[in-house]
């Protein structure tokens, strides 16, 4: 199957389609992996159709998304034809909707089965005359397990049968009737009655089990006959019964509602209308609603895979993307979530799952950025005093645990927790760093990135206390943010480099590691304008990070840097010693717009080159794709993407964002929507329903004059 070919289905539940590698992308059924929650299952239910016994062989004449569904067509090549939409509801149905239509002069007696396979692990399968459901504890990776009861069933109309379950050896996986238990019967077996399957004794390791059911359909020529088949998947478990209420019935997947709250955007430059058009599709796919376990707040998943759920790494670009929607909800309930479930020593959770926090991971996050940019769009008091207490105890806790001896500086004790594993960073301190046992302490070092975050948190909290009447915590962390900006001044600061460097708190000497990081401060106040401007020299150095596609995450000139995403002879899901990562370049961009709306020329310049670059490597444009695909990270000198990883539903940065501040020059600043371009040659485009706090807006900008309507 080819990876340019693949489809994602979601309908803003904990469930999902996204399969990283598909193999059977165009066989009727969800037959490639299915996300529920973080947990993989495969394959979910398989539909063949079978004629006297035998299956009909269909081919796929073609696909398509339309409104967030897959609309599949099929023909056996003598006259059936079968259309097929496949979507996911927003109450976590997988659904087949099926449409059989029959040519020719000559009536043909059909069987429809909906069937799977499953092991014999958990509670036995239960078979119920019309459907059949299982029960078990899901999980993938090391992921805490994911309570679920799936029902499998045929429910639009009465006549459907449950198909007696068999135990097998064997078997390869593939959607094949011929491998069921039923094809070699000659006849379809039916459970005399309602029951729960007897598991055999002993059990066989390994065995499947075969589940399904049957509908009779028999055809006239030029009859149709619909039918729908559907995997209700609920989420039941000690102090868990979570059960979302019904969708409307012409919006299942909740498309409609979504795009509805959404901005819309057209351009005269189709590769960036394109790319927005694919930000929101993403932001549709990867939501999730709060009420099971630990989710006690809408939020988005960070991607596909291993990142379907909420993941603090990524939350707060997530917060900007989101912020642009017209409820809030989501970017307002990233937040919530995880320090709703800050730990009792003042860590925020790395990732949150439905039924477990303990052991969870740490990462360093940008929460001051990402919550300032929501709050400029969408302003409001009760999530700032919600959030504000656990907020603060996150502070004490990095500077407890991160910044023990009190330098203003902030630690990174694995290479994990920064986000950014695999790279000279950590190596130069610990040689031993990029084998690190999960996210136990393994070093210290102190990290430019993780300090900019630090200082940025504590001067918008500074403000949120103001704004609060806390004036004794506004004062403390007014107080924190003068140190912590005074100390990356003259500790980080390496003029020779021309860049922001990590410290080693042994030595405490920088420790000459040239790293994409060191630009962070560029989005703040930290740099003065001597550094500014040595900063920029070093960004556009081409022996250094003006690569052709920049920004590397490491200097090109350093021993360790490999643009293939080679790690000591080994190619890595997640190198940081020389990829371009969308999430560094949109922290740079920042960085330069802060720069270049102030009146910088070369910041002009660098951003409007950087914006194209990005743009050219996520908008599909350098594979000639019709549709763009957000990748981890890309090639410095070709621009390709990571493909290998198979992740291609990924959201770490704030591409969106971006492209209406830098392309569109639209930036909301004290309360109030304003136009302040960074770059010269802005298109022309319209863009819709931009929220301002209860206002939308439209932005229109033709030839060359750009104006602001209220709606």
């Amino acid at each position: 199957m080819n990876q340019k070919l693949k489809m994602a289905l979601g309908g803003g539940g904990y469930c999902k389609y996204a399969p990283t590698f598909p193999h059977f992308t165009t066989a009727p059924g969800f037959v490639d992996e299915v996300l529920i929650f973080n947990a993989r299952l495969k394959p979910l239910f398989v539909i063949s159709l079978v004629e006297k016994g035998v299956p009909i062989t269909l081919t796929c004449t073609g696909w398509s998304m339309q409104h967030g569904a897959a609309v599949l067509h099929y023909t056996d090549g003598h006259g059936l034809s079968m259309t097929e939409t496949r979507f996911v509801s927003t109450d976590e149905r997988f659904v087949s909707q099926l449409v059989l239509e029959l040519a020719g002069k000559v009536e043909r007696d059909l069987h429809v089965v909906q069937w799977t396979t499953t092991d014999g692990e958990g509670e036995a399968p239960s078979l119920e005359g019309d459907s059949f459901r299982v029960r078990r504890q899901l999980s993938s990776h090391d992921f805490p397990p994911v309570p679920v009861e799936i029902v499998w069933s045929n429910p639009d109309s009465k006549g459907a049968r449950c198909l007696q379950g068999f135990f097998s050896e064997g078997g390869s996986d593939r959607p094949d009737y011929e491998e069921t238990p039923w094809f070699d019967m000659g006849t379809f077996v039916h459970p005399k009655a309602k029951r729960v399957m007897t598991k055999p004794s002993p059990i066989l390791p390994g065995a499947k089990v075969y589940l399904g059911l049957m509908r009779h359909v028999p055809l006239k020529p030029g009859q149709k006959a619909e039918h729908r088949f559907e995997a209700n998947v609920l989420f039941r478990a000690k102090g868990i019964n979570y059960r979302p209420r019904r969708p409307e019935p012409k919006d299942e997947n909740g498309h409609h509602a979504f795009l509805a709250k959404a901005p819309r955007f057209t351009c005269e430059w189709k590769p960036l209308e394109r790319l927005v058009k694919h930000r929101i599709e993403m932001l549709h796919l990867l939501r999730m609603p709060g009420g099971a376990g630990h989710m006690s707040s809408p939020a988005i998943a960070e991607g596909i895979g291993v990142f379907h759920e909420p993941i603090a790494f990524s939350a707060p670009a997530i917060m900007r993307e989101a912020r642009w929607l017209s409820e809030p909800v989501y970017a307002r309930g990233l937040v919530k979530l995880f320090f709703d479930n800050i730990r009792q020593s003042g860590m925020v959770p790395g990732r949150i799952y439905i039924t477990a926090l303990s052991g969870t991971d740490f990462y360093h996050a940008d929460w001051g950025a990402g919550f300032a940019a929501l709050d400029a769009m969408h302003p409001d008091r009760a999530t700032k005093r919600a959030v504000l207490m656990a907020m603060q105890r996150y502070v004490k806790f990095l500077a407890n645990n991160r910044d023990p001896e009190g330098s203003g500086l902030t630690d990174i004790v694995n290479h994990f927790e920064a986000g950014q594993e695999f790279s000279r960073r950590y190596t130069i301190i610990d040689e031993k760093a990029d084998k690190a046992v999960e996210f136990q302490e393994q070093f210290r070092l102190k990290g430019i990135d993780v300090s900019v975050f630090r200082y940025r948190l504590v001067k918008f909290l500074a403000h949120v206390a103001d704004e609060l009447q806390e004036k004794a915590m506004a004062n403390r962390f007014i107080a924190e943010a003068e140190i912590v900006h005074d100390t990356i001044r003259r500790k980080m600061w390496d003029e020779k480099a021309g860049l922001f460097m990590d410290v080693d708190p042994q030595t405490r000497r920088r420790t000459g590691v040239k790293a994409a990081v060191g630009f962070y401060p560029l989005t703040t106040d930290i740099p003065t304008p001597q550094m500014q401007e040595a900063m920029l020299d070093t960004l556009a150095n081409r022996a250094e990070f003006w690569s052709k596609y920049p920004v590397p995450s490491l200097a090109m000139s350093d021993p360790y840097f490999n643009a293939d995403g080679f790690w000591k002879g080994t190619r890595r899901n997640c190198p940081w010693n020389g990829r371009v990562w969308p999430m560094i370049n949109s922290h740079v961009l920042e960085g330069l717009v802060h720069v270049a709306e102030r009146g910088n020329k070369k910041a002009q310049k660098l951003t409007h080159e950087l914006f194209q670059k990005s743009v050219q490597m996520m908008s599909g444009e350098l594979e000639n794709l019709a549709e763009p695909r957000t990748f981890e990270h890309y090639h410095p000198h070709s621009g390709l993407p990571s493909r290998f990883r198979g992740v291609d539903q990924y959201l770490h940065s704030w591409t969106m964002d971006q492209v209406f501040r830098i392309a569109c020059g639209v930036v909301v600043r004290f309360g109030e929507l304003q136009i302040d371009p960074v770059i010269d040659d802005m298109p022309d485009f319209k863009l819709q329903n931009v929220p301002v706090g209860n206002k939308r807006f439209t932005v229109e900008r033709r030839n060359g004059k750009t104006k602001v309507v209220p709606e």
